[in-house]
């Protein structure tokens, strides 16, 4: 049994691979061999020149700062903000509590591609807002928080309140108990959150290519799609570019894993 589960999860690992193998190989061919019957498996030969050209001349350089800039306040200030009202629902009482999360929740029933457009009207209304990078990193701070709120109130409602107590007997305010008690003590839904969060902000395309007008101001997956030409698609340069896309993403994973992964086994679930 043991071994049949281990034949199983074997082929599940080569299938989940395989595709980000294959995309990087092809990155390393040059673009008479992307296209080769049989395909090249290992490339033969292999150049690291798609990464110089996609990093220099087709700027992504300045796209990958662009990201970085947008992402990481991005995500701080959406992570902070949804922890905020996460633990104002799980702490607090105030009137109709549960309607106004009800509500909440409900507009998550809301396809987010219904509000591209009033927002984008909302935001054209005020012409410094557009081509803005602040624009971005406000719009994506303060997405998603619904879901987050939900993910997050139960697992502050599971948190002893005896400790929380205990600190604003010692003479801390409301916010210093949350920043200093309640943080700390939250570290896996938060690493959580945080994953999810940059997944989302840096991997958007389609907002950010309706704010970011100029080419000084894209981000990696708007330098992506700029990439396909009008008649061609230079796959091993957009695979090289994609690349460049991942990599930060997979850091990021491999350093907040272990507070996925300390959620999940804790009964993730919970919040």
């Amino acid at each position: 049994m043991n071994v049949f589960v281990f034949v199983i999860l074997s082929v599940g690992v080569v299938i989940m691979i395989f595709p980000f193998y294959y995309m990087f190989i092809t990155s390393l061919k040059q673009a008479a061999y992307v296209f080769t019957v049989p395909p090249q498996l290992i490339p033969k030969p292999a150049t690291f020149g798609n990464y110089v050209f996609v990093w220099k001349e087709a700027n992504f350089g300045r796209y990958f700062l662009n990201s970085v800039t947008i992402t990481i306040p991005g995500v701080a200030l959406n992570v902070f903000l949804s922890a905020l009202t996460a633990y104002g629902f799980a702490r607090y009482d105030f009137p109709f509590k549960e309607f106004v999360f009800s509500l909440l929740i409900a507009t998550l029933s809301v396809p987010g591609l219904l509000l591209i457009i009033p927002q984008f009207q909302i935001v054209s209304r005020f012409r410094f807002l557009i081509d803005n990078k602040l624009t971005v990193i406000l719009t994506a701070g303060a997405s998603s928080i619904a879901f987050n709120a939900f993910f997050l109130r139960g697992f502050f409602e599971s948190l002893p309140k005896e400790i929380e107590e205990s600190a604003e007997i010692d003479g801390c305010n409301a916010l210093q108990v949350f920043w200093y008690i309640v943080v700390p003590m939250a570290r896996p839904a938060i690493g959580t959150l945080a994953i999810m969060s940059f997944l989302g902000i840096w991997d958007d395309y389609f907002w950010p290519s309706l704010i970011l007008q100029s080419k000084h101001n894209w981000t990696l997956p708007i330098g992506i799609m700029a990439l396909k030409g009008q008649h061609t698609v230079r796959w091993n340069l957009i695979f090289a570019g994609t690349m460049i896309a991942v990599t930060p993403v997979l850091i990021i994973y491999f350093v907040l894993q272990k507070y996925f992964v300390k959620a999940v086994s804790e009964g993730g679930l919970k919040f």
